[in-house]
C-alpha cells in the first residue's frame, strides 16, 4: 500500500497521471457514516466478492452514497481498482436528492453527466 501511495504521488508530480478524486480501500465490514471521508472509496467485501461501495457525493452535499455491487440484485453498480488504487465505477451515478449530479468514476476521477 505504501509503495502504491509513493508511486501514484510521484507519477501526479510528474504529471504523468492527473491527480485522482477518489482512492479505493477493501474493508471488511460496512462502514460508519463518519468512516466515510472525502476522496475515499470504500469497497465493502474482499477481493473476490464485493458488496458495498461507499463515497461522499463529488457534488458538494456531502451525502453518503452507498452503491450495490452484488450482481444478483437490480439496480447494481461493478467497480474495478487500478494497480494504482484507482477506481471506475460503471454505469454513472445519478444523484436525485437536492444535488442534483450525475456523473462517471473513471480511474478515480470524476467525470460529469451532462444531462438532458
Amino acid at each position: 500500500m505504501l509503495f502504491r501511495t509513493f508511486a501514484q504521488q510521484l507519477l501526479t508530480w510528474l504529471r504523468f497521471i492527473p491527480r485522482p478524486d477518489f482512492a479505493a480501500q477493501i474493508v471488511p465490514t460496512h462502514p460508519t457514516p463518519e468512516e466515510v471521508k472525502p476522496g475515499m472509496m470504500l469497497v465493502v467485501g474482499d477481493a473476490k466478492y464485493q458488496k458495498w461501495a461507499c463515497f461522499r457525493c463529488p457534488g458538494g452535499c456531502g451525502e453518503t452514497i452507498l452503491l450495490p455491487l452484488n450482481k444478483a440484485q437490480r439496480p447494481r453498480w461493478a467497480v474495478s481498482t487500478d494497480w494504482l488504487g484507482r477506481p471506475t465505477i460503471h454505469p454513472s451515478v445519478r444523484q436525485l436528492n437536492e444535488c442534483r449530479c450525475h456523473f462517471w468514476i473513471r480511474q478515480g476521477r470524476v467525470d460529469w453527466c451532462p444531462d438532458d
